[in-house]
Formats: C-alpha cells, sequence, structure tokens
C-alpha cells in the first residue's frame, strides 16, 4: 500500500518540510506530512494551487490503506 503524490505535490511538499519526497511514500510517512502540513501557513511557494488539495488528497489514500489493512487483518482473523 503506497500514496502516490503528483510531481507538483511533491515539489511543495519538499520545500515546505525541507525533506525529500518521492511520488510513491509510505501511508505512514504521509500521515504524519498531513499533520506537518495542517499546521503550516499556505504559502504560494509551496503550493501554487493550495496546500488544502494536497491534505484531502494524501488524507484520502491513507484512509484508503488504513481501510486494506483492516480488511486483510479481519480476513486473517477469521479464516483463522
Amino acid at each position: 500500500m503506497t500514496v502516490k503524490l503528483s510531481s507538483a505535490a511533491v515539489e511543495g511538499i519538499s520545500k515546505a518540510l525541507n525533506q525529500d519526497f518521492y511520488r510513491v511514500e509510505t501511508p505512514e510517512r504521509m500521515a504524519w506530512v498531513s499533520i506537518l502540513l495542517k499546521k503550516l501557513d499556505d504559502t504560494e511557494d509551496w503550493f501554487p494551487h493550495g496546500k488544502w488539495g494536497t491534505i484531502q488528497n494524501i488524507d484520502r489514500q491513507v484512509n484508503i490503506c488504513a481501510n486494506e489493512t483492516i480488511l486483510a487483518l479481519t480476513n486473517n482473523h477469521n479464516s483463522g
């Protein structure tokens, strides 16, 4: 399970948090990034199209990953 980012999102997040990011990241890392981004100012230098769309996209994908994890855990418990 992964979170996929656009090139623009990677560039903005990398600038905003002064870290290297890639087009594909772990949901765990991106859950933390989402929290950090919510606390930053929405600046056009980092997010020319607005940070909230980026945050919503990250949160949506992290939630999908969480649902898939719960489903897998539930299936493992029911089959054992």
